[in-house]
């Protein structure tokens, strides 16, 4: 036990039978428990963390970290030549006498499973289009593709297609390669901190490819889905075409409001969330927030579907842990892909799901798609495995880390006071949020004029009152071209302040759009 004059008196250390949860994480959930259960109370001061890491035995850092990321959840504040404190007490993880529901899969998908097993090894080739895109700064959907180690990553190609895998060019497992799937665990056990075995892995061609098998499995026709509003288009067509009801659901600053998904969907079987790097906003989804959206699940049978995108490039701290990693109900399904880290012609993705849902998940996936090509399993597999994608990640955290800073410093430098920086803790995007005065879609189309690419940020929503703003990406782009991109931006925001008519005309055209696809709707 931590001695009095140290702090308040904190429980010890709990340790995870699990040799994959890091001291980091221990440290993290024990002190966010003790939180939760009311030891430690606002106002209260902490032991230091010498004496934490002492009494509890594992390194200063694990406890530094851990302080860190309570502290960026704003739960801690750490007072120089003063200590750590508490600030406030985040909302209970799950009501005791909750009622915990379990949703059972789809009938479609529980047909696939009883009658067509017999037919899981049959082939089927799947097309994808693919665009050439040499993009202008700061688009916000270029990938970082000057950091990727080409030359190592054709050297394990090479390999992969030597004679010793000749047998490979046959038909692959339905849900991927052991090796793969034991090293993608490894990898989002380090990245993430999830719990999972190498059996709840599948491994994919694409994310659309994951979105739609866990449509088929997990949704019936009618069902409700939660999706962020602001977000990406392309899922509310998406979910539509698998026959979900979609509901937009707002996002503040502190991630996903649940409150309002329960108010417009209280029903709703499913939600679909990026908690880490939110696309387009850049928000997380705090610690209160996730406890909040778990006990929507318990409570309604919901599942939980996060994805996994960009998350492992973070800047300030340690990435939070995975909703799965806290899913005590088998009900979350983690999606991700390598794509945003490594290139996008990658076309590489993987799902992890619940283990009563294994066999299921893998039959429809050998119904739908058989199997990923096995020589880019091979390569992929011995990229984690070997340290590559260690040592790649790392010169990511690096270079990207350089340009948020550069983009932030030209913000300050270039931009007019009203113009305002959203989050940027994570990812390689950020939003621009502009007064309502100054129209977001002829920002855009007067900067792309001066060679400058964005999004306009209202056209990624698709619920009335929609944000005003710029999507701009730092990631792919040298500090100078930011600097100059940003001296650009700067430029139009001015001219349109002084220009009302310009102002109003391009501040009405996102009005105008919503309305014709609330028509359309």
């Amino acid at each position: 036990m931590v001695k009095q004059a140290a702090g308040v008196l904190i429980q010890p250390l709990v340790r995870s039978a699990s040799e994959r949860v890091s001291r980091r994480l221990q440290v993290y959930q024990t002190v966010l428990d003790a939180i939760h259960r009311g030891v430690l109370s606002p106002g209260a001061r902490l032991p230091s963390a010498r004496q934490l890491a002492a009494d509890w035995s594992v390194a200063r850092g694990a406890v530094d970290e851990a302080f860190a990321q309570l502290q960026i959840e704003g739960y801690l504040e750490r007072r120089v030549g003063d200590g750590t404190y508490v600030t406030r007490r985040p909302q209970p993880i799950v009501q005791p006498d909750a009622p915990r529901v379990l949703r059972p899969p789809s009938q479609s998908a529980q047909q696939v499973l009883n009658r067509f097993s017999v037919y899981l090894g049959k082939p089927r080739q799947v097309e994808l289009p693919h665009v050439l895109l040499t993009p202008m700064p700061l688009f916000p959907r270029a990938p970082m593709i000057e950091q990727f180690p080409l030359p190592i990553w054709r050297r394990l190609m090479m390999r992969a297609l030597g004679e010793d895998y000749r047998a490979h060019l046959s038909y692959g497992a339905a849900a991927g390669l052991p090796e793969l799937r034991e090293a993608i665990a490894r990898h989002l056990s380090l990245t993430r901190a999830t719990l999972c075995s190498p059996q709840q892995v599948l491994v994919l061609n694409s994310p659309m490819q994951a979105i739609e098998l866990i449509g088929r499995v997990l949704l019936e026709p009618g069902d409700k889905v939660w999706l962020e509003d602001p977000g990406h288009a392309s899922l509310v067509s998406l979910f539509q075409v698998l026959h979900a009801q979609v509901v937009g659901v707002p996002l503040d600053a502190r991630g996903l409001d649940v409150a309002a998904g329960r108010q417009v969907a209280p029903d709703a079987a499913a939600v679909y969330l990026h908690p880490l790097t939110q696309f387009p906003l850049g928000v997380r989804t705090d610690s209160a927030r996730r406890a909040e959206l778990l006990q929507w699940a318990d409570e309604s049978g919901a599942w939980i579907i996060e994805g996994n995108f960009n998350d492992e490039i973070a800047h300030d701290g340690a990435a939070p842990v995975s909703f799965q990693a806290m899913d005590r109900s088998d009900r979350v399904v983690l999606m991700g892909t390598f794509e945003g880290i490594m290139f996008p012609s990658l076309r590489l993705a993987y799902l992890v799901v619940p283990e009563r849902l294994v066999e299921v998940f893998v039959a429809m996936r050998g119904l739908l798609g058989d199997h990923t090509n096995a020589s880019l399993q091979i390569a992929m597999a011995a990229f984690i495995d070997e340290g590559h994608m260690s040592n790649h990640l790392r010169t990511l955290r690096e270079v990207s880390r350089e340009r948020r800073d550069a983009f932030v410093a030209a913000a300050h430098r270039h931009l007019p006071d009203w113009a305002r920086v959203g989050p940027t803790a994570a990812g390689t995007h950020a939003c621009l949020h502009l007064p309502p005065e100054v129209g977001d879609m002829e920002v855009m189309r007067r900067i792309r004029e001066h060679g400058v690419m964005a999004i306009a940020l209202s056209s990624t929503c698709w619920n009335p009152r929609p944000w005003n703003g710029l999507v701009l990406g730092y990631g792919a782009f040298a500090p100078a071209a930011i600097d100059q991109a940003m001296r650009t931006i700067g430029r139009v925001l001015r001219e349109m302040k002084h220009s009302p008519v310009a102002s109003r005309a391009g501040a009405a055209a996102p009005r105008k759009a919503h309305q014709a696809r609330g028509e359309k709707r």
